[in-house]
């Protein structure tokens, strides 16, 4: 399952200046919502996922945002074996991976092509070959600068004994809110309630296995660009203004001005708030 929200129910909440509980599920809601309307726009993800992707062989590879490459495998021949097992170790291997900065693309996050290491044992990635590559990997734009883009929240204080509970236990949730999506080992969950030191989470989401997990395992909170977020926010105010207050509305909050038209969201309030993360929108190719 692919879910996920690039702001928690804690931030969209304390820009509100709410602290009930009543709205908390339709909150969390309109947050994934807006994070749709921001994948759409900048026609990227910001999330992690475990994926299979396949491409056509090529001298110099475009690809999709690329964090971490499992195996890269290539089918020279066109038979549909990928019978070629290319060495992904950085610079000693065969692939030459660059990334989305200015000057010093190297080692800089995510990849969005690999080139042929000329000091490797291979000339292209299968050039012309209809589907020629297959890549294992971690997909997404994630925070934009490592391959790992998470951070240490707290630790399981019980066993996960099954694959199938939704509930996991933990020693602390000072840095954890209901919309954030965590890593437990490399299992990805997406947290849809909170009740004192219980979760209740989707198991295995974004491309990833649901599994057993031992008590005092590491939890990780999934992190990403801070305008990326912060447009996130920003969409799921209007858009809980707008279904809570209905009809014309004008009102200021903190240091942003939101317009609601009539019953539904002002064009240019949608188009204002999209433009600010512009410079995340991928190209294709």
């Amino acid at each position: 399952m692919l879910i996920s929200s690039y702001a928690s129910l804690a931030d969209l909440k304390t820009i509100l200046g709410i602290t009930s509980t009543t709205d908390d599920a339709i909150m969390r809601k309109i947050l994934e919502s807006a994070t749709r309307s921001i994948e759409r726009y900048t026609d990227r993800i910001f999330y992690v996922t475990n994926d299979t992707k396949y491409f056509d062989g090529a001298v110099t590879l475009w690809i999709p945002d690329l964090l971490s490459i499992t195996t890269l495998k290539t089918d020279e021949d066109g038979d549909g074996t990928y019978e070629n097992t290319f060495d992904t170790t950085f610079a000693t291997g065969d692939v030459i991976p660059y990334g989305v900065g200015l000057e010093d693309s190297l080692n800089t996050f995510p990849w969005i092509r690999l080139e042929i290491n000329p000091e490797g044992d291979y000339g292209s990635f299968a050039s012309g070959v209809k589907k020629g590559v297959e890549i294992a990997g971690e997909w997404g734009y994630g925070d934009g600068t490592a391959a790992t883009p998470y951070i240490e929240a707290t630790t399981l204080s019980a066993n996960v004994t099954t694959t199938t509970t939704t509930t996991v236990n933990v020693t602390s949730v000072t840095d954890i809110s209901i919309g954030h999506t965590l890593k437990i080992d490399d299992e990805q969950m997406y947290v849809k309630s909170i009740a004192t030191l219980a979760l209740t989470v989707v198991r295995g989401t974004n491309g990833t296995t649901a599994a057993t997990h031992t008590a005092a395992a590491k939890v990780y909170v999934y992190q990403y660009p801070s305008d990326i977020r912060q447009a996130c926010i920003d969409l799921s105010v209007a858009l809980y203004q707008n279904r809570s207050k209905q009809g014309l509305q004008s009102e200021r909050i903190g240091d942003y001005n939101y317009v609601v038209m009539g019953t539904s969201l002002g064009k240019s309030m949608v188009e204002s708030i999209l433009e600010s993360v512009r410079s995340y929108k991928r190209m294709r190719f």
